[in-house]
Order: C-alpha cells, then sequence, then structure tokens
C-alpha cells in the first residue's frame, strides 16, 4: 500500500490505498482520489477487519487523521474510540447491505456518523465507507431546543381536548393534562402502553390499526373515526379521533399525534332529533293515508330497469287486491278494461323511452264487473346510481265522472227541452204571424180564378188580384225575415284570436263528452300561425259542430280505435286551416255537395241544421268550408280563413243559430 504523501513543506498531496507507488497508481485510482479530495465532508474507509483503508484531506483536517493511520484497527485510534459500537455498526453493515448511522464524540466536537456499504468493481462488500457530519453546533443549541420543548409541553396542558403522542409501534409515549385525566391513568402508567387497551378496548373496535399504521409509513391521509361507549372518568362518552404526523429535528422515527373530541351532546342531539323525526314521518305517513284514501288517490313507484313497483295501500284499496301482494305489470293488466289496454300500453312505452312526465286515463273492471275510472300523472326521476324511476299519483275518478255523466246528461235534456220550447214559441209566431197573409194569398188566388172563368173574363180585376197576392206574399216574407232578426240578428264581436288557442278552449269543453263516448281524440297545432280577426263564440260554435258531428259519425264503431284528430297549419297567401278527421262510417261521395246545404242531414234525427250555419259564419270571415273523405275510413272537415293583414278586414255581421 501506497501511503499519502506530504510535501516536505507538511503540505497534503493525496492518499489511496492500492499497492504500489504513486507513479504505477492508474488513472480511475487518482480521479477517485481527487474526487474524495474535493468533499468537504470527512470520508473513512474501513476494510472488513475495520482497519482504515484511506481517508480524504477534509478527514486529516477534521478528524485529525495522518498517513500513519492508514491499516491501523480503527479502535485503536482516538477519534473512533468515542464510539464503541462502530465495530458493530459497521458489521451489521456489512452483513446486511444497509446504511445505519450512529452518534460520535471527539472532545468538545459532535459528529453524526453515516456508515454505508463499500464494494468492489466486483459488487461484494469489501468494508464500509463512513461519513462524519460535524453537529456540535447543534449540539450547543440544545438548551434553547429543551427551553421549546418545556414551552410545547405547557402548550398542550392548556389545550382542552385530550391529545396524545404514539411512537412507531403505536404506543404512548406522551400525553396533555386533559388526556391523562379523561382515561385516569398516570404519566408512568400511560408510558409505553397500547392506545387500544384504554377506554375498554373501545378503540381496538374502532378499526384504527390500520389507518395509524398507514399514516406512520408514510401516509398524510386519516380520516377521522367515531367511537362510541367509550370508559372514561365522566362515563361512558362518544369520542371522535383524528390523528396528524410528527417529526422532531434529529430524529427520524416517525411518531402520530391522536386528539379526542367528545362528541357525546352532539350524539344525544341527534339521538332525539331523530326519535323527533320518526314520530314526524310517522305523523306525516299518517296524514298521507288517510288525505289518500278521503281523496281517493293513491301512489306508487316503478322503477323501470327491474320493473320494480311499489303501491301505497290506497291504490291496493283501488285495485280491489289484497294489501302487500307482489305487483307487477301483467297483474295490473288483468284490472284494465279491455279497450283500455291499448292506452295502458303505450303509457308504459312512453314511460320506458324515458319521457320525463306523462298522464293518462284509463277504466278498471273489478271482479263484481263494476267500472272504475282512473287518472294517472307520473313525475321522473333518478335514483342514487341514476337509474330511471317514476313516483306517480292515480285517482279514482269514478264519482266524479258518475256526477259529470248525470250533471252532463241532466245540461243535454234540459238544452233539448230549452231547444223544442225555442222551436215551439219559433214555430207559433211563425204560424201566428204568417197565417193572416197565407190567408190572403189563398183568397186572392181564388177571386182570381173566378174572374178568369167569367164570361167575358175580367181581366183588370183578375189583375188587380194578382197584384193583392203578390203583396200578401212579400208580406209573409218580411214577417219571417222580422222573426228571425228577432231571435237571433246580431253583430259579431271581432277581436285578434290565436286559433290554436280558441281550438284548445273548445277541446276542454268537449273532452268529456268525446271521453265519454270513447273517442280517442289527438291534437296537432302549427307553431307559426297568424293572428285572425273574428268572433271567438261563432268560430268556437263552428268547431264545436265539427267535433259532435265528427263523435257522432264513430258512434256505431267498434271494430277499430275511435280516433278523432284534429290539426291547425299554415296555408299559402298566410291563410289558417283547421282540420277535423274522423274514423266513422264515412260519407257517400255523392251527398258530398249537400252535406252543407241547409235541412240535408244524414243522422235520422238530425234537423240539417249545424253545417249551414257553419258555413254561414265561415263565408262571413271570408273563409270557406269543406268536406272531403279519408284514404282509409271516415270524412274530414275543413275550414280556411285569412290571417295576417286580411284578418283585420270588416266582416258582415252573421246571424246566429238559435
Amino acid at each position: 500500500m501506497t501511503a499519502p504523501r506530504v510535501t516536505p513543506g507538511g503540505r497534503w498531496t493525496g492518499y489511496h490505498g492500492v499497492n504500489g507507488d504513486h507513479a504505477d497508481v492508474n488513472t480511475a485510482a487518482t480521479d477517485l482520489i481527487n474526487i474524495l479530495d474535493a468533499v468537504e465532508v470527512p470520508i473513512v474507509v474501513l476494510r472488513r477487519d475495520f482497519s482504515v483503508a484511506c481517508f480524504n484531506r477534509a478527514a486529516a483536517d477534521v478528524l485529525g487523521l495522518s498517513p500513519s493511520d492508514i491499516g491501523r484497527a480503527s479502535r485503536d485510534i482516538s477519534v473512533f474510540a468515542g464510539c464503541p459500537r462502530l465495530e458493530q455498526q459497521c458489521d451489521e453493515v456489512v452483513a446486511g447491505g444497509a446504511a445505519s448511522r450512529v452518534d460520535l464524540r471527539d472532545g468538545d466536537n459532535w459528529f453524526v456518523v453515516r456508515i454505508s456499504p463499500s464494494t468492489s468493481s466486483g459488487r461484494q462488500v469489501t468494508g464500509s465507507v463512513l461519513t462524519f457530519t460535524d453537529v456540535t453546533a447543534f449540539r450547543a443549541s440544545m438548551s434553547s431546543a429543551i427551553y421549546e420543548r418545556e414551552c410545547t409541553k405547557t402548550i398542550f396542558n392548556t389545550v382542552r381536548d385530550p391529545l396524545v403522542v404514539l411512537g412507531a409501534d403505536q404506543r404512548i409515549e406522551s400525553g396533555n393534562r386533559a388526556f391523562y385525566t379523561m382515561f385516569e391513568v398516570s404519566r408512568d402508567e400511560a408510558q409505553a402502553a397500547p392506545l387500544y387497551e384504554l377506554g375498554n378496548g373501545a378503540f381496538e373496535a374502532a378499526a384504527l390499526r390500520e389507518q395509524l399504521e398507514e399514516m406512520l409509513a408514510g401516509s398524510r391521509a386519516f380520516r377521522p373515526v367515531e367511537v362510541d361507549d367509550v370508559a372514561t372518568a365522566k362515563g361512558r362518552r362518544a369520542l371522535t379521533l383524528d390523528a396528524h404526523p410528527l417529526s422532531f429535528p434529529g430524529h427520524s422515527e416517525r411518531r402520530v399525534l391522536v386528539t379526542f373530541h367528545d362528541i357525546t351532546a352532539r350524539k344525544q342531539a341527534e339521538a332525539a332529533k331523530d326519535l323527533r323525526s320518526e314520530e314526524e314521518l310517522r305523523r306525516s305517513e299518517a296524514f298521507l293515508a288517510r288525505g289518500q284514501r278521503l281523496s281517493l288517490t293513491g301512489s306508487f313507484s316503478w322503477k323501470v330497469a327491474s320493473d320494480e313497483i311499489a303501491w301505497s295501500d290506497q291504490l291496493y284499496r283501488i285495485y280491489g287486491l289484497e294489501i302487500g301482494v307482489p305487483v307487477t305489470l301483467e297483474l295490473v293488466r288483468t284490472r284494465v278494461h279491455p279497450e283500455d289496454v291499448a292506452l295502458l300500453e303505450e303509457m308504459v312505452q312512453k314511460g320506458r323511452e324515458g319521457r320525463d312526465n306523462f298522464e293518462g286515463q284509463y277504466r278498471l273492471v273489478m271482479p263484481d264487473h263494476s267500472i272504475k275510472y282512473l287518472h294517472v300523472v307520473a313525475h321522473a326521476t333518478r335514483d342514487q346510481d341514476g337509474r330511471l324511476e317514476y313516483i306517480a299519483a292515480v285517482q279514482d275518478l269514478t264519482e266524479r265522472r258518475t256526477s259529470e255523466e248525470a250533471l252532463a246528461k241532466a245540461r243535454s235534456e234540459l238544452a233539448k227541452v230549452a231547444r223544442v220550447t225555442s222551436l215551439g214559441v219559433l214555430t207559433a209566431s211563425i204560424a201566428h204571424e204568417v197565417n193572416q197573409p197565407l190567408s190572403g194569398i189563398i183568397t186572392n188566388a181564388g177571386t182570381c180564378l173566378r174572374m178568369l172563368d167569367t164570361n167575358p173574363p175580367n181581366l183588370q180585376g183578375a189583375c188587380e188580384t194578382a197584384r193583392r197576392t203578390i203583396r200578401d206574399g212579400n208580406r209573409a216574407s218580411d214577417v219571417i225575415t222580422r222573426l228571425r232578426a228577432l231571435f237571433s240578428n246580431e253583430e259579431l264581436t271581432l277581436e285578434f284570436l290565436d286559433l290554436n288557442e280558441v281550438t284548445r278552449e273548445v277541446i276542454a269543453l268537449s273532452l268529456s263528452d268525446l271521453q265519454r263516448s270513447r273517442v280517442a281524440l289527438q291534437s296537432q297545432f302549427a307553431e307559426d300561425l297568424p293572428t285572425i280577426a273574428g268572433d271567438r263564440i261563432q268560430l268556437q260554435q263552428v268547431i264545436l259542430n265539427l267535433l259532435r258531428n265528427a263523435s257522432d259519425a264513430m258512434a256505431d264503431v267498434h271494430d277499430r280505435p275511435r280516433r278523432l284528430a284534429i290539426r291547425t297549419e299554415l296555408e299559402a297567401g298566410d291563410r289558417v286551416r283547421l282540420s277535423v278527421r274522423d274514423a266513422g262510417v264515412g260519407v257517400n261521395p255523392r251527398s258530398m255537395t249537400k252535406l252543407l246545404d241547409a235541412f240535408y242531414t244524414t243522422k235520422a234525427d238530425g234537423m240539417g241544421i249545424g253545417l249551414s250555419v257553419s258555413r254561414s259564419i265561415i263565408e262571413r270571415h271570408h273563409g270557406r268550408l269543406w268536406a272531403e273523405p279519408n284514404d282509409g275510413p271516415g270524412a274530414t272537415f275543413s275550414f280556411s280563413i285569412p290571417g295576417g293583414p286580411e284578418g283585420d278586414t270588416a266582416i258582415a255581421p252573421v246571424a246566429r243559430q238559435p
């Protein structure tokens, strides 16, 4: 081995631990020597037998090593004598291959020595490398650290919440006064005791161990843990535990600070609130059940994906089923009227398509063959997994429908009586007023004949008699005109109208009659219609007449659905059209041109007045009314009237139908 050389003036010139003269050292060794000398931290290399292999210039300057120390056993060198465990630490590093550290004192100087394995070019451990860090100044400041520690201790003891510091083995290292008071233990009793032995083992059941192990391993994530029924000096308490990692200067071992928060009062308040909530919930459910029974309204939920259906008790009563029976769509279908199964299927399909809301009406056939009328309204929502679910209300309209039908029948009878009475008054008036001029006409005609039969004929008298006959005929016409004016002559009230809105009002008035006739109404309204100027009542009279005629045309249809379609659309020239299409028995094409004539009817009990009056109203609105057969069953009646600039033109007075 060639020892480090010193010039005659004592200047350090380098060292190495290989055999041969310095001139024979290879370039790599020379580079290594230069690198070690450039490091300001003392570095010493020991062989496996703990003898000094080499050191750098900083080690010579700081530790006082000299060239004569190379090859000597480390225990024989004074600077290493301050650390009697050095050889044992080096031996463990060489055997295990893992770095270690040890504190070393050299006189008044303190060093932290890091021990790392030294390997050869063949990756075999040949010894250990010692790196020295001077911590003398840090040791000198320990008095201030002790002061800070005492301050920290004082702060801990002033905190009202219990605190405890756990070591790497999750044993108690220290705590504050509140902690020792809560668990009635002294500092000595708690020292090195496992946290899980406190509180009669309540913390063991709280599954804290795994989270604390993760935090001690370097994870900072900790989810606060609630622990109920913990035995403390104040009795059984509910606590929340939180944890934070701790580190201290000069200590590599991790620690954890655990805090305890007493949440007993909050838990008791929540329990009391839960009891009140349960009681309020029971009362609310009772009120809801009573309200559903009084209003004859049931409710249900339907999970579309699984077809899971839950019914309220009232809905079971409406369907006449035993409460608690599992509900399926097939069970529901067994109660639905055969004619309304298609309506139910249509609502189910709307639900499966994900409509936000849907509603409809259908009938039930009960075991005693009685009929119930139901109205369902469903609202779409999503459960916590995002799956579609409907919450719906079902109301039993049977009593209301029965009352409405009775009322409608009474109104119809009353209207019929009123019409008959009005017709009787009109007939009596016409007979009374026209009787006299008709008698004069007959008398004059007979006189005229007698004058012509004389020989020679009295032509002058016959002419005068003929003139009197004409006078009495004009008088009869004037009487009829005057009576018509007396009963119905009234000018229209003009206003700007939305034909869609006017039509919807008529549908609302007719819906009950259409449903009673089992007619399914479909509407399609154009969005871009211009306003029109006209008489709202007269136009609604026309639309109502078309709807009733379409419904009457399907009264004898039993082999197909009774569908009635009403539609508005925009025509060329800013004209608006309304069409009513039925699926009835249709109209004979040869009679199509006569349908709008006065007193022409295809009904057994018709008077032939409605369509004639409707045509008169539409024509006074500068429009036209016509009918045409469908490609399939039924017919379509339409009218077209001007809109936009032409809609505010003057409209002639129209006689109302008596």
